[in-house]
């Protein structure tokens, strides 16, 4: 059994990665380890970067793609950013886990060596970070790589370590998920969990729904409490516009 939803699927600092590929030599200047406090802007500068190498690479003849990805944007900003993530910089260690299948260096057997101490780091120091629930869904959407198993155990430990309700249902949410077809049992009890726990996060009403009958949804019924967020990750309640005309768009990827 697994559970639909139409939530997106879509962790991480100071441990010794298991792995540590070789991504090239960085010019002098990338070559420093960078503060702490330059994530923000070290960010910028690579989007800006992307953008100008994508342009250039449309525009270049099979020779010249050959010698622009040798110096590609990833290539020589991984290292900078794999500086700051060593230096404790979270944000950066979870660039580099949203950013892995863009590194060419870093084929696709090796990546649940180089994933998993990454999130660990993550889970284990920055449980507190406003951006930890976008960790756990990384670490979902990785599981072909870390392995199931592991990702379960680390997706609940992230439930007992995570600040916000929102990133304790979502560790939790995501572990039913994979459960559900090994252990369908446990993933039950989890989804139950979620839907009394955290019924004010969107994993909550994800959870309710997942239990929904036909019954619930006829015409005249009253429409139930549930929790979005928008695509700029805003949260909002169904509660807040009762009394209201509201016009809902339902829709999913599958």
């Amino acid at each position: 059994m697994r559970f639909k939803s139409i939530l997106g699927i879509a962790l991480i600092p100071m441990v010794a990665y298991a792995a540590n590929p070789v991504v090239g030599e960085a010019p002098a200047a990338m070559a420093a380890a960078p503060s702490i406090d330059d994530f923000t802007a070290l960010d910028e500068e690579f989007d800006t970067a992307l953008v100008e190498y994508t342009k250039e690479l449309k525009a270049a003849d099979k020779a010249q793609r050959r010698e622009l990805r040798a110096n590609s944007p990833i290539k020589l900003y991984w290292p900078r950013f794999e500086a700051m993530s060593k230096a404790g910089e979270g944000r950066a260690t979870l660039w580099l886990v949203e950013h892995i299948k863009e590194n060419r260096d870093v084929r696709s057997k090796e990546r649940g060596a180089v994933l998993t101490p990454l999130f660990k780091s993550i889970i284990d120091n920055h449980a507190d970070a406003e951006w930890f629930t976008s960790a756990v869904k990384s670490l979902a959407a990785n599981k072909k790589y870390v392995g199931a198993d592991e990702t379960v155990a680390m997706l609940d430990k992230a439930a007992k370590t995570a600040k916000s309700d929102n990133a304790k249902a979502a560790s939790l949410f995501f572990a039913a998920n994979i459960l559900a077809d090994s252990d369908p049992a446990r993933a039950e009890k989890l989804m139950a969990e979620i839907g009394e726990k955290y019924s004010n996060t969107v994993y909550g009403t994800a959870a309710r729904a997942s239990k929904a009958t036909p019954e619930d949804s006829e015409v005249g019924k009253v429409a139930p409490t549930f929790v979005g967020e928008t695509i700029d990750g805003f949260q909002f309640s169904i509660e807040d516009y009762r009394g209201k005309v509201v016009a809902l768009d339902f829709y999913g990827f599958w």
